[in-house]
């Protein structure tokens, strides 16, 4: 069980303290492309999370749904980094294993964080060898794409590092 203090927590650190100033007008939810999908549209989580109900937010579908497409952000009256914050609870649902059973993309955002950890950018290979060593099956399918791109010289083999990647800032809970 988890209890309030970790909403709390939630809402006074950089990204979730914005949250406080939604009106809850609804216009992230409707801006959303894949909001029918998901269990709670961004508003509804939103209202949840300031409640306290960090056990539901954190074991929704929505942040695996959103697709970073910025709609959200973009037309929010009150400038809230949306999809910014759907990264933070990807990540504290993955932290504690709260990620939706049999959904896929909790394996490819792990194996995501790891390469831009390990490289600062993605490397497609890897990032798709990581993932395929938790879904193999998902992988045999995509075989036929992989090497096709190959022979377009369309797939890098291997990672290029990025300059600096030292300053690159992992951790959700830097501050601005």
């Amino acid at each position: 069980m988890i209890d309030q203090r970790l909403a709390h927590e939630f809402l006074q650190s950089p990204k979730g303290v914005k949250l406080l100033h939604c009106i809850q007008c609804g216009t992230c939810s409707s801006s959303c492309p894949l909001a029918a999908c998901m269990d709670h549209a961004p508003r509804e989580l939103f209202a949840l999370l300031r409640d306290g109900d960090m056990e539901a937010v954190l074991a929704s579908n929505t942040p695996w749904y959103c697709v970073s497409c910025y709609q959200c952000m973009v037309r929010c009256p009150q400038e809230i980094p949306v999809t910014d914050i759907m990264y933070l609870l990807k990540q504290m649902a993955a932290e504690r294993g709260m990620a939706p059973a049999g959904h896929k993309l909790p394996d490819l955002y792990r194996a995501f964080a790891r390469e831009i950890e390990a490289h600062g950018r993605v490397s497609e290979a890897l990032l798709m060898a990581r993932y395929g060593a938790h879904r193999p099956f998902d992988m045999l399918g995509k075989a036929g794409l992989g090497l096709k791109l190959f022979a377009r010289r369309r797939l890098e083999l291997f990672p290029r590092n990025i300059h600096n990647r030292a300053n690159l800032v992992l951790n959700a809970n830097h501050q601005e």
